[in-house]
């Protein structure tokens, strides 16, 4: 989603603010800008769709300045056009603003604004912020902080804000509340983003931003601010440089790229924290992000671990199919009740946790909103948390003890995919975790789950040889308007997703049921022209699994199957199969949705579409 970047030093802005925004590609985007000061004036340059576009404008106005800030902008307040773009000016061109989130108040903010004689030219919340900081350098015309001080008392949401003004040429400000920026020091530079990786590409010396934090930031360093004025005194922290690379390593997109990445993502998230099969699982690991995090795993005691009597999952998209998992996962492991809600949906209600309970927040970048706001919910009521991400360095992590990191790297592509597999792994341990601490599962049964799981990897990568075999059958789905995908138990949770991964980036229509569920309403909708997808796996639910799928063969529909190779029913019924090698039914989630990741890659591909940025989607999302 939004990405905020700054950059002020010896060198050129414009290069240095454009190579900041690629690094915030993968967030989703569909405009980009960046506003700098060039010989004493405020120059806005930006424009809509691809980031290439910005970069032709640049290469054409070659501005020369040493001081400016940059967006790349997802649609929330007015469509993506030029004059809704980022940065937006105030009403004389003197200051320009770059934002991230949304300024609930911003109507009633607006109508004040118009009626003191401000003029609006976009339909966007963040230009009340432009013109509400004008009118209040009214009054002291020389002191950019008070006045930012008194906007940020106005203004109420969850945000972030990039500032620049000609008559202040050698700083930036940058305000944080509820999200996250970072501030990069370098020799005589100084850097901005709203994600640490634009910034390790060029310094690992940096500060992060608290909540409701202002920043002043120069050449020689930074001042941090709170929102009443007091300054506050923070010691920067040195993290790991990391030359910030895109290369899809000869893969027609990121996301092919990313779906064979997974068997070694997998290797490394388990290799964190499972030793053997003769081991205990261990949480408490040195961070792979040295400086941002000593340590992070599970702090919690034997006891307070004895003491949860119920378990919260909360995520949005992707990560709340992950949490699905882990729900049956840990209920049949530990005999502990779990609830998993969609993250927004917390915020429509009371959210029924106290300090017996153990809440986790799912969020690959761990920026969610509505995940972040959910767990802060859970800490007000006294409730134990955990956080499942990609990130050590987000804003879930600085809200909770407890942190379970996985080891993805940065995913590219908007459409998750290896970020889910280890998402999925790590509820898998956290469940082992759970199960050996309460003593819910036997030794010998502990041992066979993480010898499974050890050799889950190898079975995706035979998965993935199968890859052409997968095209030829993918591509029959191609002329679909609709789709439906069934499964249950363990793989209920994968129909969701496949179906989620094919409306994603298809742009085909598609659900995903229970499979017991579709005599109770969804079986309507089949005939000769809608295919269902099965996904059939040997074990408890396997012969009500098939049952379900030969009713709807009844109907006519095109019955694809998702099967274990040996199973001689699924032909009967079925008029074409994704075969996988067996995996028992506990494991066999993180080994289902592969072939649904590559049916869904190569029915987009083969439809034209863009597969790593899909229409109207963002990576992070960071509002609710």
């Amino acid at each position: 989603m939004c990405g905020i970047v700054g950059y002020l030093g010896p060198n050129q802005a414009a290069p240095v603010l454009l190579s900041k925004l690629r690094c915030l590609e993968y967030r989703g985007y569909d405009s980009a800008g960046v506003a700098v000061i060039e010989a004493g004036r405020l120059n806005v340059i930006k424009a809509v769709g691809k980031l290439a576009n910005l970069e032709t404008l640049l290469q054409k106005e070659r501005p020369m300045a040493t001081v400016g800030i940059g967006h790349t902008r997802w649609a929330t307040h007015g469509s993506p056009t030029d004059e809704n773009a980022h940065p937006h000016i105030n009403a004389n061109g003197t200051l320009a603003v770059v934002h991230n989130g949304i300024i609930e108040n911003y109507a009633e903010l607006k109508a004040e604004l118009t009626a003191r004689g401000y003029v609006f030219r976009s339909d966007t919340d963040t230009e009340v912020a432009a013109h509400l900081l004008s009118y209040e350098l009214e009054k002291a015309p020389t002191d950019v902080l008070r006045a930012i001080i008194r906007v940020v008392a106005q203004m109420r949401g969850a945000y972030a804000l990039g500032i620049v003004s000609q008559h202040h040429p050698d700083r930036i400000y940058a305000v944080n509340h509820h999200y996250s920026l970072t501030v990069g020091l370098g020799e005589k530079e100084s850097f901005l983003a709203s994600d640490s990786t634009a910034v390790r590409q060029f310094t690992n010396k940096i500060i992060r931003l608290e909540q409701s934090e202002i920043a002043e930031i120069t050449t020689d360093g930074v001042r941090l601010f709170a929102f009443d004025g007091n300054e506050r005194t923070r010691d920067p922290i040195s993290v790991e440089s990391n030359a910030y690379k895109i290369d899809k390593e000869g893969f027609k997109h990121f996301l092919l790229k990313e779906i064979h990445e997974q068997p070694l993502v997998l290797r490394q998230t388990l290799s964190k924290y499972l030793i053997s099969a003769d081991q205990p699982v261990n949480f408490n690991v040195e961070s792979f992000a040295p400086g941002l995090s000593a340590m992070y795993g599970v702090s919690l005691s034997d006891d307070q671990v004895r003491s949860i009597d119920r378990i919260q999952i909360v995520a949005c998209g992707t990560a709340y199919h992950a949490g699905l998992v882990g729900k049956y996962v840990i209920e049949e492991l530990c005999g502990i009740p779990v609830e998993v809600d969609i993250a927004s949906e917390v915020r429509g209600r009371k959210l029924l946790v106290n300090n017996r309970t153990l809440t986790i927040a799912v969020s690959q970048s761990g920026e969610t909103a509505d995940t972040l706001a959910a767990i802060n919910e859970a800490i007000e009521s006294g409730s134990f948390t955990l956080g499942i991400t990609n990130r050590p360095d987000s804003h879930l992590a600085t809200l909770t003890p407890n942190l379970i990191v996985t080891e993805c790297g940065i995913e590219v592509s908007v459409a998750a995919t290896k970020t889910y597999l280890a998402q999925l792994v790590s509820f898998y341990l956290l469940a082992i975790y759970l199960a050996e601490k309460r003593g819910s599962i036997s030794d010998q049964y502990a041992r066979e789950l993480k010898r499974g799981l050890s050799h889950v990897p190898a079975v995706i990568e035979q998965v993935l040889a199968r890859e052409e075999a997968y095209r030829r059958e993918s591509l029959k789905l191609a002329d679909a308007h609709d789709v439906v995908f069934i499964g249950r138990g363990f793989n209920y949770p994968t129909a969701l997703e496949g179906a989620l991964k094919l409306k994603e980036l298809s742009y085909i229509h598609a659900s995903g049921y229970a499979a017991g569920e579709l005599k109770h309403g969804p079986i309507a909708v089949l005939d000769s022209s809608v295919p269902v997808i099965t996904v059939l796996v040997p074990g408890r639910v396997y012969e009500k699994t098939l049952s379900n799928a030969q009713e709807s063969r009844a109907r006519n529909a095109r019955m694809v199957a998702i099967a274990v190779d040996g199973d001689e029913s699924a032909p009967s019924t079925f008029d074409y199969i994704f075969r996988i090698p067996p995996i028992d039914e506990i494991l066999s989630p993180m080994v289902t949705v592969v072939p649904m990741q590559l049916m869904s890659y190569f029915v987009a591909d083969f439809l034209g579409k863009d597969v790593d940025q899909p229409r109207n989607l963002a990576k992070s999302v960071t509002v609710e």
